[in-house]
């Protein structure tokens, strides 16, 4: 069979789209507005470092990135992050803080004062809220397990997760996970109870879940497919337009630094941001086009930093810290990635990536590079109780602006009207991207190679 399909975006999603449809024998071109591919998935070495361009690992139950992976032939390059990556911290009140990990850890913790465990432990005898109303995340905990953990622990997992704001993300949307728990078994409590006991051995024991990578790090996912597509990806190259044809079917144009031009593929997949999405498909979707201009995003600082262990005496084990809004610093926090896996950092060296911006913190994208710099390592000295800055042998800065999409109340709900409404009006387009089900790496692949199938399936017989 060939049958010509545009993919819009060389981020995860599109790649794994572009090469199943390859890997089918398909007439497949990529096309992507910039230099690089990858989006934000990607890895960057230096002096004997590794660091992650955004995500630093995945989930143990990442099932659709784990089967790419299997497809890609990268198997024996997984590797599974250090035990200690299950220890990880808070700076609250001045001080780093470890975040509870059992419910004797929970009562031990000082995070939280006498009245607010007590409120936490009645969250089984909560009444749950109405299926017909979905609450923000900062309404779904507050009425669960009390404002005080709330605006701790649930705050800095939602900077940690979306960069985003409790009051705006929808419970359902952003974490429908904790939602089926409360919808299932009356309580959040009850439900991960529920799920210990599905993950336990033959001994009883409570198998973790661990996170993993590839040895060359998540990039290496898209390295491979990269080289595999080859010339079917054109950079420095996007869609200005997408119009219907006099006698059906798409006119796509294209423009590039070789001029403009115009194709006529048999389906399209667009992975490519909401807004982006948005403006391509208004004239033939204006429906959906409203919906997406509806999605909120986030911009987000990456900085990569590598340092020699004796620049960070107070740097705690495990995966590494965040940092609640409450306490006024700007930093989200920092993953310590060579605490996950070690082989990202020489010996006696630590290989660190910082996070700044976010939805409540927009301009920080803004300043110049120093400024962000002594910024960060300023409140990094600040949180791990040091009075000598720490100097980094390398640093890094990665920009990513609108990169994070805002699961707001309802988002889920836009999305599948969006799609019925594309498949109505456009139905030679499937969509992909981070926005759609699911910012993870797993998420994005698994709707990629969804979109991929679509395609196929809509092909036309040769």
């Amino acid at each position: 069979m060939s049958a010509r399909v545009l993919v819009a975006g060389a981020g995860i999603s599109g790649l794994a789209a572009a090469w199943d449809l390859m890997r089918a024998g398909v007439d497949v071109t990529v096309i992507e507005a910039t230099g690089e591919a990858g989006g934000v998935v990607g890895s960057w070495d230096v002096d004997g470092y590794s660091f992650e361009n955004g995500p630093a690992a995945v989930q143990g139950n990442a099932l659709a990135f784990r089967s790419l992976v299997q497809d890609l032939g990268l198997e024996d390059q997984v590797v599974t992050a250090s035990a200690d990556h299950r220890e990880r911290h808070l700076y609250y009140k001045g001080s780093m803080k470890k975040l509870p990990r059992t419910f004797r850890d929970f009562f031990a913790s000082k995070l939280f004062t006498a009245g607010q465990k007590t409120r936490a432990v009645m969250e089984p005898w909560v009444r749950a809220g109405r299926p017909d109303r979905e609450e923000t995340v900062a309404e779904f905990f507050g009425r669960r397990v009390g404002r005080g953990v709330t605006m701790t622990w649930v705050d800095v997992i939602v900077s940690g997760v979306y960069a985003g704001n409790p009051n705006r993300l929808g419970i359902r949307s952003a974490f429908p996970d904790l939602a089926d728990m409360e919808a299932e078994h009356g309580s959040i409590l009850k439900g991960m109870r529920s799920r210990e006991r599905e993950r336990r051995d033959d001994a009883g024991r409570v198998v973790p879940s661990p996170l993993w990578s590839l040895r060359g790090g998540l990039g290496a996912a898209v390295q491979k497919m990269v080289a595999d597509l080859g010339d079917r990806i054109r950079y420095n190259c996007r869609v200005t337009n997408i119009v219907r044809r006099p006698g059906g079917g798409l006119q796509v144009g294209l423009t590039s630094d070789t001029g403009d031009e115009v194709v006529e593929p048999d389906r399209m997949i667009l992975a490519v941001s909401a807004a982006t999405a948005g403006i391509l498909i208004a004239p033939l979707a204006p429906d959906a086009a409203d919906l997406l201009f509806e999605v909120e995003s986030s911009p987000l600082i990456v900085a990569q930093a590598g340092f020699d262990r004796e620049q960070l005496p107070g740097l705690p084990k495990g995966y590494g810290y965040l940092v609640p809004r409450c306490t006024r610093l700007r930093t989200l926090g920092w993953i310590f990635e060579s605490q996950l896996f070690p082989e990202r950092a020489p010996e006696g060296k630590v290989a660190m990536c910082g996070f700044l911006g976010g939805i409540l913190d927009p301009h920080a994208i803004d300043q110049p590079d120093e400024v962000t710099r002594h910024l960060l390592l300023g409140e990094l000295a600040l949180a791990l109780g040091q009075r000598k800055l720490p100097i980094p042998e390398v640093f890094r800065i990665v920009r990513w602006k609108n990169r994070l999409p805002q699961y707001n109340v309802g988002h889920l709900r836009r999305m599948v009207a969006v799609r019925r409404l594309v498949e109505k009006d456009v139905p030679e387009v499937a969509l992909a991207g981070n926005w759609i089900e699911g910012i993870t790496v797993d998420a994005c692949v698994k709707r990629g190679r969804e979109a991929a199938q679509e395609s196929l399936d809509a092909l036309p017989v040769a």
